[in-house]
């Protein structure tokens, strides 16, 4: 049930915003009760932070794990730009909803979103990009902070734009094609950001 209620909650939020969806709506469109909601999520945001939480956990785990030696590739920048495109990819629902609750005015779910979320991943992904100009792979000139922006707005507009891009341009969320896509933003990122010396 627990699952159903999530998969139901994303669809009511997407086509009619968050702020007009009940919970007695989501648990009628679930088969469920609002009983059941609190018992599992507490309230609506509560819902809403479980949705993010489920969806991001291969990010989150990444960076997580940054330190670790025995996952180099995964943890480094360019992987976690891979697992976010995935990530986005399978969860297309994620973007319209940040813009959505998060970035317009008076979003419902934004000091959630930074203190939960943006607030946490944010200092993991500049660590990351940090370790990566000490080593050498990162100019030492560019900003770490900055280049960490440049990295999710690159990698999340494609998805922002997916319902004109994919019609103008033919953008698909297939597999094979956002690894294509993955492979590309990390290419112009780190041809702006790359060390030389790490190139030769």
């Amino acid at each position: 049930m627990r699952d159903a209620l999530l998969a139901t909650a994303r669809g009511l939020f997407l086509s009619r915003g968050f702020a007009s969806v009940t919970i007695r709506q989501i648990a009628a469109a679930a088969g469920s009760s609002p009983a059941t909601i609190h018992y599992h999520f507490g309230d609506k945001l509560g819902l809403y932070r479980a949705m993010l939480q489920e969806a991001i956990a291969p990010v989150v785990e990444a960076l997580h794990g940054a330190d670790d030696p025995t996952r180099a590739t995964e943890t480094r920048l360019v992987g976690v730009i891979g697992l976010y495109s995935r990530m986005l990819a399978e969860n297309p629902w994620v973007p319209a909803l940040i813009v959505q609750e998060v970035l317009t005015e008076g979003g419902p779910f934004r000091e959630q979103f930074i203190e939960q979320f943006a607030g946490r991943l944010a200092p993991l992904l500049v660590a990351v990009i940090q370790r990566e100009q000490a080593a050498g792979s990162i100019r030492r000139d560019v900003e770490p902070r900055l280049v960490a922006l440049s990295a999710i707005s690159l990698t999340v507009f494609p998805f922002l734009a997916l319902p004109v891009a994919g019609r103008v341009l033919g953008l698909s969320v297939e597999r094979e094609a956002i690894e294509r896509l993955a492979a590309h933003t990390t290419q112009i990122l780190m041809e702006g950001i790359g060390a030389p010396e790490a190139s030769t």
